[in-house]
């Protein structure tokens, strides 16, 4: 099953459906099914999408050797992080957040960060 098999339309399930992407290392596809999200939220929603979203971004950027692009989408996503609390929908974001710092700090590391499922509704 590829990666465009997976749709999502409702806002909550494209939650979901990007973080198995994400988990999957299908860093675009989990940016583009946040972004469902991301265009019908508002306030902190807004700001925890679009943090995933730059996240996803700064993941893309390091699989493509670009590192100028994943230190600056790492540092936007961190604002809107910095905004946030620890855990936010379920999910850890300051692990999420230590992850991604030490990716940053050192490119070679063999893994992503990996997202925790939240909690079913």
């Amino acid at each position: 099953m590829g990666s465009s098999d997976h749709q999502c339309s409702e806002a909550a399930d494209a939650l979901v459906c990007g973080i198995h992407l994400f988990n999957q290392g299908e860093f675009w596809h989990a940016h583009e099914q946040w972004e469902i999200c991301w265009r019908a939220a508002q306030g902190m929603d807004a700001d925890f999408y679009q943090a995933l979203i730059q996240s996803a971004a700064a993941l893309v950027k390091w699989r493509q050797g670009n590192l100028r692009g994943l230190r600056l989408n790492w540092a936007k996503a961190q604002r809107r992080l910095s905004r946030l609390p620890s855990f936010y929908r379920g999910i850890d974001l300051a692990r999420l957040q230590t992850a991604m710092t030490a990716l940053v700090n050192d490119p070679e590391l063999a893994s992503a960060p990996v997202l925790d499922l939240p909690p079913a509704q």
